[in-house]
């Protein structure tokens, strides 16, 4: 069951760049830009999906349509259980690789 909890922690601690990486050829193209993290977007197909590192969210300027983690999968046809399923296990992953690359003290 997806709780109110567990969404917000896939829309906010697991990064897109991470998730479309994870969804291999899947996923939509993506790139470094100036800096910024963009990729294509699924709704209008222009190279204008910008990801903030702020708050993990996405906007596409060319059909200013935002996106998030729970989004995307979603536009890729993924079922909405599958989805949150296959993005929480991505999390849990993200997070253990963060926690093996903390320097000990």
């Amino acid at each position: 069951m997806a709780t109110a909890d567990l969404l917000r922690r896939l829309r906010s601690n697991l990064p897109m760049a991470t998730t479309i990486a994870a969804l291999g050829h899947e996923g939509p193209p993506s790139k470094m830009r100036d800096g910024r993290f963009c990729f294509l977007c699924p709704h209008c197909n222009d190279m204008l999906a910008y990801m903030n590192p702020r708050n993990n969210l996405a906007h596409c300027f060319s059909c200013n349509r935002n996106l998030n983690n729970i989004d995307l999968p979603l536009t890729l046809d993924f079922d909405f259980s599958a989805a949150i399923a296959i993005l929480e296990h991505w999390l849990n992953e993200h997070q253990a690789k963060q926690r093996r690359a903390k320097p000990r003290m």
